[in-house]
């Protein structure tokens, strides 16, 4: 009598399935840390976007003579909310505020020139220049032709940072110009 050996199916060892489910598992990591990174770059550039366009929407209502009179920002260091405000000279006297909020995430990290932690950036009516003062008005720089008198501080660098990292954005303003930068210095 021949005996019969039964037809054996191919099988996955336990070795091979523990092989390919460590791999997968390694891939799944490395993919979640990249898109978590993504995730965070996205979300800051988001912010320093939506900090240019407050200051922008502020440089545009005084350019446009909304109201007839200046228009400004009001930034807190570590704080992620700021104002838009129509004034005479100053925040105090500011005879309009429109609040505005980054994403709760996001703070004003830097400043380069403060005073108490916190600066308005004005931008004037009659020319456009801009003006960095104080809440009561007394100027900290400014355009070359603003009312800052001689060599005023020109430029004024913002940090924008996620809380809980140390990534960050810098947004400088001098003479008529908003632009984006890597770093907080120099400001020129």
């Amino acid at each position: 009598m021949a005996w019969v050996i039964p037809n054996r199916r191919p099988a996955f060892s336990l070795i091979e399935l523990l092989v390919v489910i460590t791999i997968v598992a390694l891939l799944t990591s490395v993919t979640a840390a990249a898109f978590n990174s993504f995730s965070r770059r996205q979300r800051l550039t988001q912010a320093a976007k939506q900090m240019d366009e407050i200051l922008r929407d502020a440089q545009t209502r005084a350019l446009s003579s909304v109201d007839g009179l200046n228009w400004g920002v009001h930034l807190e260091k570590d704080n992620g909310n700021s104002s838009i405000f129509s004034t005479g000279s100053d925040f105090d006297s500011a005879s309009q505020v429109l609040n505005r909020s980054l994403n709760p995430e996001i703070i004003v990290s830097d400043l380069t020139i403060t005073e108490d932690d916190h600066v308005n950036i004005i931008f004037t009516v009659l020319n456009g220049s801009v003006v960095f003062s104080a809440d009561d008005g007394s100027c900290l720089g400014g355009s070359a032709d603003s009312s800052c008198g001689a060599d005023p501080d020109r430029c004024l660098a913002i940090g924008i940072n996620l809380q809980g990292t140390t990534d960050k954005r810098y947004l400088k303003v001098n003479e008529r110009n908003i632009f984006e930068t890597d770093a907080l210095i120099p400001c020129p």
